[in-house]
C-alpha cells in the first residue's frame, strides 16, 4: 500500500514517492464533496470572487482528490466547488494523485 497524498494548511501538497500528481477537467454533475460539514459565507464568498474575477480560466492549485468509480470526489478545494457551481460553471479543474508503474 502506498502512502496517501497529504495536504497542508497552505493548500502545498505531499506527494509520496512513487506517485504523480494528474490533472483534468471534470464534469460538476460528476463531483461530489467528501466533508459535507458547513461551509462559512465568508470563505464560500472569497472562493466565489476568485472565480469571478479568473473568468473561463481556472485557479492553481486546483481542488484536490480521488476517484471513486466514474465520479471525482474532493478531498480540498470544496469552496472552490461550490462557487463554480454558483457561477454555473459546467466542468472543474481537479487534480488527483496516480501511482507510477514501475
Amino acid at each position: 500500500m502506498t502512502e496517501p497524498t497529504s495536504f497542508s494548511v497552505d493548500r502545498s501538497m505531499a506527494v509520496p514517492p512513487g506517485q504523480i500528481i494528474e490533472t483534468g477537467y471534470v464534469p460538476v454533475e460528476d463531483v461530489i464533496l467528501a466533508c459535507r460539514d458547513r461551509m462559512a459565507v465568508g470563505d464560500i464568498n472569497t472562493a466565489y470572487q476568485k472565480r469571478l474575477q479568473l473568468g473561463d480560466h481556472q485557479s492553481w492549485p486546483p481542488p484536490r482528490g480521488h476517484w471513486r468509480g466514474d465520479r471525482f470526489v474532493v478531498l480540498d478545494g470544496r469552496h472552490e466547488f461550490v462557487a463554480a457551481l454558483m457561477l454555473g460553471q459546467s466542468h472543474l479543474f481537479v487534480a488527483w494523485p496516480k501511482e507510477v508503474k514501475p
